[in-house]
């Protein structure tokens, strides 16, 4: 069987899916997920509640403000800032960073390298993602793949809504994997990217 990694975006103090989350993890005592978070909608209430859970639920930085573009305008040594400012909000944030929208340029890529951050991206960046540059890609089909790679959001979207389309136990069936699946965090997964067509 696979390994899992499964992200959701969008926490925040309006988007809590941890309720969500606990009766997942019953149901699967080995269940882990990767959460994306926006450091400037999240409070430190919030945050200190994912505390308890830090062995099987990873914070993640998604974006600053989750506006629209707002990674294509950054610098390298603004995004390094921010991944900073990110960790002043909550230390306990993992090094893995996902632009909102996948909307990424080589500038941030460049601040995340110098963070050691990973970057959690979508497989239509690979083009302009640099070589050597520490990812999790999602959507990437390739021959042997050793990951069962799932992305979704906590709020509906879609269909990929956590609690959307649920079913009796309030969960959206996508997330309803089999019981004992073996579970990955994004930073777990993440590998040195290398130009498609290498054999892998």
């Amino acid at each position: 069987m696979k390994t899992t990694v499964l992200d959701l975006d969008d926490l925040a103090d309006s988007n809590n899916p941890l309720d969500a989350l606990l009766k997942i993890k019953e149901r699967d005592p080995g269940f882990k997920v990767t959460l994306f978070a926006i450091p400037t909608r999240c409070s430190d209430t919030l945050l200190k509640s994912y505390e308890q859970a830090k062995d099987w639920i990873q914070l993640g930085v998604h974006g600053w403000r989750h506006a629209r573009h707002e990674c294509l305008g950054w610098t390298s040594e603004e995004t390094a800032d921010k991944m900073i400012e990110a960790r002043k909000i909550y230390h306990g944030f993992a090094p893995i960073f996902k632009a909102p929208n996948w909307e990424i340029c080589d500038e941030v890529y460049r601040g995340l390298s110098d963070s050691d951050f990973a970057v959690a991206d979508h497989i239509r960046n690979i083009g302009i993602m640099p070589v050597g540059q520490l990812a999790y890609v999602y959507n990437k089909r390739l021959r042997n793949d050793t990951f069962n790679r799932l992305h979704g959001h906590i709020q509906p979207w879609a269909g990929t809504g956590l609690t959307e389309n649920a079913d009796d136990s309030g969960i959206n069936p996508l997330y309803l994997l089999p019981r004992g699946t073996r579970y990955e965090f994004a930073t777990e997964a993440a590998e040195r990217h290398t130009p498609m067509g290498n054999g892998r």
